[in-house]
């Protein structure tokens, strides 16, 4: 008996220390695994964290974006570079403020508090820019320096590289014809289709003939020199989707419902007889401009135009801009540069139309941009000293259909040495870095 006992008391002496084994190895697995969930809640808030942040950075990217797109739209690269001062090395340089920024559209030194969090941005000229000069834009691109950061230690950085490309001389969305003789001159005397380039006349190009699509060629393309030229594919050219009235808040006058309104100071409103050589056809709803009594102004015009006669004088431009809802056609021979500091000549939702005949004492002259929310087109000898854009929409309502085709006819001259500020920024390169404290 008493050796069964100790049999039986040696057993239970073995189950404990199994089971204190078992506790032990359990409780070691628990830590362990307590320590390994720590370490992945630790990470996984780290990573929260820092993607928040960078989601704040990439915010700044899009308000900086934004900004140039939108209200910054007629300022240079160089003059947002120095900042709204005018100067260079001083506190608000490459900061978004001041210049005409309403309170919500501004983005200070202190950041943009959106959330839990805040985002800042500055910009900078780019170390690659050819006039070697940190104030002054030389290849119309600059860097934004996006900073996000979290109340937890989450921060993030996005350099975005913002670039406004070069527009060739003529650019359209749609078919371009080019059955005239133009020259196309200058250092971005280019011309470019989107769709099909069909020659059957003998332009002379001094930048390169290019095309989306295709091209149908059976005229003859001579460069600078006389040269023979081909077109060749080029990338898509992204032409903006402009809506003339985002350019109309600083107009001279406004021409509306059979008015003419000078938007002063004071503002005072004319029912249209003749107006300032304005008057008005209620059949088309468009507003006529006779030259002999035009005055000159940035015009915002919700229908048509049609100029007739002759605006300026040789040697003395005409300072006028005309932003139509609808279609603009210009007759006479003008010469005329615009009335506005981004240097928007002619800008329709619809169609647009320029001519004018050389004649021993005038010559026509256009100064600016061109624009065409439909298309677009060129006839006589003009010289256009600027560039010509046609998006290609359908008119919109309202607008009078002049046409239904972008084309270059006569001898004209289109030069084009880049400049005018309004070009669309886009995003051109981007880099991300994210950290957490």
């Amino acid at each position: 008996m008493s050796m069964l006992l100790r049999l039986r008391s040696n057993e239970s002496g073995m189950a404990l220390l199994a089971v204190l084994l078992a506790m032990g190895l359990l409780t070691a697995l628990g830590a362990a695994l307590t320590a390994v969930g720590i370490v992945e809640f630790r990470a996984a808030k780290n990573h929260r964290s820092a993607s928040r942040a960078l989601l704040l950075a990439d915010a700044g990217a899009t308000h900086a974006l934004a900004l140039m797109r939108g209200p910054l739209a007629g300022y240079s690269y160089s003059e947002v570079l120095v900042g709204a001062d005018g100067i260079g090395d001083t506190e608000d340089d490459g900061v978004f403020t001041g210049f005409t920024l309403a309170g919500e559209d501004a983005l200070p030194d202190s950041g943009i508090l959106l959330g839990n969090g805040r985002y800042y941005v500055r910009i900078v000229n780019d170390d690659q820019d050819p006039s070697g000069d940190p104030y002054v834009d030389g290849n119309h691109r600059f860097l934004a320096l996006c900073r996000g950061e979290t109340p937890d230690g989450g921060v993030a950085e996005v350099r975005v590289m913002l670039a406004a490309p070069n527009f060739p001389a003529i650019a359209t969305n749609g078919t371009l014809y080019l059955p005239g003789n133009p020259g196309v001159v200058g250092e971005c005397g280019g011309v470019h289709a989107n769709r099909i380039m069909s020659i059957s006349g003998q332009p002379t190009v001094s930048g390169d003939v290019t095309y989306f699509e295709d091209a149908v060629v059976s005229g003859t393309i001579y460069g600078p020199g006389g040269e023979e030229k081909e077109p060749k594919p080029g990338p898509w050219v992204d032409i903006p989707e402009y809506d003339t009235l985002d350019f109309c808040a600083d107009a001279d006058y406004r021409l509306r419902n059979n008015k003419l309104i000078s938007l002063g100071p004071p503002e005072s409103e004319f029912a249209l007889g003749k107006v300032l050589g304005w008057q008005f056809d209620a059949s088309t709803w468009t507003y006529e401009l006779n030259g002999k009594d035009a005055v000159g102004g940035k015009y915002c015009v919700h229908g048509n135009v049609r100029v007739i006669g002759n605006l300026g004088e040789p040697g003395n431009p005409l300072e006028i801009s005309i932003l139509a809802t609808g279609s603009i056609a210009v007759g006479g021979t003008p010469i005329i540069e615009p009335a506005n500091s981004n240097d928007i000549l002619l800008m329709a939702g619809g169609d647009v139309q320029i001519g004018g005949t050389t004649t021993s004492l005038r010559s026509p002259y256009y100064h600016g941009l061109i624009y065409a929310g439909s298309q677009c087109q060129v006839g006589g000898t003009p010289y256009v000293d600027g560039h010509i854009l046609c998006y290609d929409d359908p008119d919109p309502g309202g607008a009078v259909d002049l046409f239904d085709e972008n084309k270059i006819n006569g001898t004209p001259t289109i030069s084009y040495d880049c400049s005018g500020e309004l070009r669309r920024t886009l995003m051109a390169s981007w880099w991300e870095s994210r950290t957490t404290s």
